[in-house]
């Protein structure tokens, strides 16, 4: 284990770089939910004005747009500007997850379905989640070992 870290609880935490292309998709599904808030927005302005005397405050939807449109602003500059984005990891015997914070995803071993191993990365696909997991090429080994030994019966495995 290289570049892989076992912490004292037995759970396993790493870094690593994850491909551009797969990044890029990720913030752009961000980019269209705040497109689509903003077109909501102004739709829903739009109808509640109709007929009223609230035709006279456009400033409300257009406040509205820019608060949310200056939560893009990041968004966008990370998608364009990423030339080696990194994720981080933790594995333990139950689950393991990507990412940090509120946008972490959780996939536990025992609801896993589908799980696909490539020479990059590990994706487990479970009924709620799709979770891709990327690891140092020295360590990948283990860590797909460490996850096939953990799947259910029923889960089918790929070797791509």
């Amino acid at each position: 284990m290289a570049n892989i870290i076992r912490e004292t609880n037995g759970s396993y935490h790493w870094d690593c770089s994850i491909e551009t292309d797969y990044h890029r998709r990720s913030v752009k599904t961000g980019l269209w939910w705040i497109l689509g808030i903003c077109a909501a927005v102004f739709i829903f302005f739009l109808i509640a004005a109709h007929g009223t005397n609230a035709q006279d405050e456009w400033w409300i939807p257009l406040l509205v747009i820019g608060v949310v449109l200056v939560i893009a602003l990041p968004l966008f500059l990370l998608w364009n500007s990423a030339e080696d984005p990194h994720e981080q990891y933790m594995m333990t015997e139950e689950y393991v997850k990507s990412g940090y914070g509120k946008s972490a995803v959780f996939s536990k071993f025992s609801e896993t379905k589908l799980l696909v191993i490539t020479s990059k990365y590990i994706e487990l696909s479970g009924p709620h989640t799709v979770n891709r997991i990327y690891v140092p090429e020295e360590d990948m080994s283990f860590v797909r070992n460490f996850i096939v030994e953990r799947m259910p019966e029923n889960a089918e495995i790929r070797y791509v």
